[in-house]
């Protein structure tokens, strides 16, 4: 485990994943980030990479090849290599090797940082292509931020003055996805998006997931315990706003991503995958996202 922190914030981060597993308040030590019960959600903040969502039947084709790789990729599930920790940052790495090769045909080189300045955390992924073919990819995160709950009238647990909103306000692209995790391009329709109140069952349908532009800002605000989550990105043109349901857990992700799950009339060719990233030989593409933490 890796621990950095400042006059503000305390986090800590595994060698698994290269994963965030907590974000404490310095002053107050209120814990920002979901803590992995695995009655509703084992994970924290895991990585996705090199695909974001699911592939059409887990399968995909490249070069007339066919590969089996599972939702969100394999990064999340293993090991990164420590390379340069500081008090307020902390930067690791993976590199392609026999097991990747066997579900994902590239070599690649992916550098993750994390760097602190006073009440935010900057997420960089950088990203190597070091083969002497275009390397396809998709990149996100999925950190998971505690949320308040109280009893509804049934005695369920409900979130308690939760909200999303977007920064600027005005209509954006809502994406839907089919109850096997895969993406309706032919039914997204733009909404308006100002301050949405969220209920457990805003999740119903899984993910909301929108298409964002490079100003936007996308806050998660909780009234009950006076904090807000603020997170711009760069280079990542969606988001996902996730919660489990029908479990009610007391947690909402906010993630930012380089890439959607597979349209559900997709074809399977991984190199026309719509949303997917591409990096020619001996190229490098950083994508990063910001998080503020106002604990008031």
């Amino acid at each position: 485990m890796v621990t950095i922190s400042n006059d503000h914030l305390v986090v800590e981060i595994s060698l698994e994943g290269a994963e965030l597993t907590s974000i404490k308040d310095a002053e107050t030590g209120h814990e920002f980030l979901w803590q992995g019960d695995p009655a509703f959600w084992g994970r924290h903040a895991p990585v996705l990479f090199p695909n974001v969502g699911r592939v059409k039947g887990d399968r995909y084709y490249f070069d007339d090849e066919e590969y089996e790789i599972s939702q969100h990729g394999f990064a999340r599930d293993m090991t990164f290599t420590e390379q340069i920790v500081t008090a307020n940052s902390a930067t690791f790495n993976l590199k392609s090797n026999a097991l990747t090769l066997e579900k994902y045909p590239f070599d690649f080189s992916f550098q993750i940082t994390y760097i602190l300045h006073e009440n935010q955390i900057t997420v960089s992924y950088e990203i190597l292509n070091p083969g002497d073919k275009v390397l396809y990819y998709s990149v996100g995160g999925h950190p998971a931020f505690n949320v308040s709950q109280t009893k509804d009238s049934k005695g369920h647990d409900e979130f308690d003055q939760v909200y999303f909103k977007f920064s600027p306000e005005g209509q954006y692209l809502h994406i839907p996805l089919t109850k096997d995790g895969l993406v309706r391009l032919d039914a997204a329709k733009y909404q308006s998006v100002t301050k949405e109140a969220l209920t457990h069952k805003s999740f119903k349908n899984d993910a909301l997931i929108y298409q964002i532009g490079k100003q936007t800002e996308v806050s998660l605000i909780d009234e009950a315990a006076d904090t807000e989550i603020l997170v711009r990105s760069s280079r990542m043109p969606f988001v996902g706003i996730w919660s489990p349901y029908p479990k009610r857990a007391g947690f909402v992700c906010i993630e930012p991503w380089a890439g959607l799950a597979d349209d559900e009339n997709t074809d399977g060719d991984y190199a026309t995958k719509y949303g997917s990233q591409s990096l020619g030989p001996n190229e490098i593409r950083t994508h990063d996202y910001t998080i503020d933490f106002i604990k008031r």
